[in-house]
């Protein structure tokens, strides 16, 4: 069957008619966003273009939506109708992050990083006692006229001081003792007077540079007194040395300085949760401060221990960690505390440090005693020993209690 020329031509004909048709809808739709082309069937029109195969499937499409009245136009009003409910959609959006951004601008901001916002750590005070024997052998140095004049009390070479907030000891060497104008009780007591006073100063702020007792160490502390100490030997022409540990409490912390073979040990709910060591060069040669020493307060042991409401702290000489185990002086510290809770007169630190000073002088002057840390050192040397260690006992004990006072303000810096 033979087709017409006119319908040969209708494909290229239809062709070239949808794309005027596209062509003049574009330009009358200029103002429209792609939405409206999306829902319109010539804005598929390009791709055919270029896709030759979807000529029979656009074809199809066009003449159905020719075959219904008022396609173009209902499509148009659609697309225009989108168009607006977008750009109100987007407006409404716009306005309310607006509203947010203004809601956010009007709340109170807190900044978590703060330091006035950090929760500040309780204050606690040390409830002090102290006991202490000399040995034996020794005889009073001072005179009642000295001893109104140090801070520091004096128990044969060694001496102390406490506080509510400090506590320290020095053992003064007694191999100095064979040498003429030698006094190292008078050395270790001048030590701990100035450490003492150096404390004073910082709390009343009486030192030319502003000095916080929260930020002060006791290494400070005993730089200070050791650089006093050995201006009074030279002035005074004495010679002499000590060992030395100063415990310093600042506010839930306890700093520790320890130089030599003193001692510091914590105990919380009937245990241990810390206990210093010796410094020691070789045996019974213990680091020391003053005449011919080459160590100095920088090279003290360094402590920061975190404290609890009721910590027991003890302080003291190597006459008392020579002649007592550490199980030994915990037994001590829990029969005191049952005896406090039956009644007994007098404070917990104070019947610590009574019975602790008492047992080990007991120990120190038994010969036959069966064992002591001293005896165990000397035996592990090589050297025969037997029973304790005879020397001066120093023993300060502390009660961690918690202070609600508020604190008062330090006065301003000297000019």
């Amino acid at each position: 069957m033979q087709m017409s020329s006119f319908t040969r031509c209708y494909p290229l004909l239809f062709f070239i008619a949808c794309r005027a048709f596209s062509l003049c809808l574009s330009l009358c739709q200029l103002d429209c966003r792609s939405d409206s082309f999306l829902l319109h069937p010539l804005s598929y029109l390009p791709a055919v273009f270029y896709c030759p195969q979807l000529m029979f499937f656009y074809h199809a499409t066009v003449c159905r939506s020719i075959a219904t009245r008022g396609t173009f136009r209902r499509w148009s009003y659609t697309a225009a109708a989108l168009h607006t409910a977008t750009q109100c959609r987007r407006s409404a959006a716009v306005i309310s992050q607006q509203e947010k951004l203004a809601a956010r601008s009007n709340l109170n901001v807190i900044d978590f990083f703060d330091p006035a916002l950090a929760q500040q750590p309780p204050y606690y005070t040390l409830q002090h006692g102290a006991a202490g024997y000399p040995k034996s052998d020794k005889k009073p140095t001072t005179s009642p006229q000295e001893d109104a004049i140090y801070s520091s009390v004096q128990v044969g070479d060694d001496a102390y001081f406490k506080r509510r907030d400090a506590l320290g000891v020095a053992d003064g060497v007694g191999g100095w003792r064979k040498h003429a104008g030698a006094n190292p009780a008078l050395y270790a007591r001048k030590l701990m007077h100035y450490a003492q006073l150096e404390l004073d100063r910082i709390d009343n702020n009486k030192r030319p540079s502003h000095v916080q007792h929260d930020e002060c160490d006791p290494v400070m502390v005993l730089e200070n007194a050791y650089h006093l100490t050995s201006l009074d030997a030279q002035n005074e022409n004495f010679v002499g040395s000590t060992t030395a540990c100063i415990v310093m409490l600042c506010q839930d912390e306890l700093r520790v300085a320890n130089l030599g073979d003193c001692g510091v040990s914590i105990i919380r709910r009937d245990d241990y949760v810390f206990r210093s060591e010796e410094q020691q060069h070789s045996f019974n040669f213990p680091y020391q401060l003053g005449t011919a020493s080459f160590d100095y307060p920088a090279d003290a042991q360094q402590f920061s221990i975190k404290i609890e409401e009721g910590d027991v702290v003890i302080v003291a000489s190597d006459g008392l960690f020579d002649n007592l185990f550490d199980d030994e002086i915990l037994e001590e510290v829990m029969g005191c505390m049952n005896r406090k809770q039956e009644g007994d007169s007098e404070s917990v630190p104070q019947l610590i440090s009574n019975a602790l000073a008492l047992r080990a002088k007991l120990v120190s002057e038994d010969l036959s005693n069966p064992g002591s840390p001293f005896q165990s050192r000397a035996m592990h040397e090589g050297m025969y020993y037997q029973g304790g260690k005879a020397d001066d006992i120093s023993v300060l004990v502390a009660v961690v209690n918690r202070d609600d006072r508020p604190r008062e303000n330090s006065p301003p810096p000297l000019p």
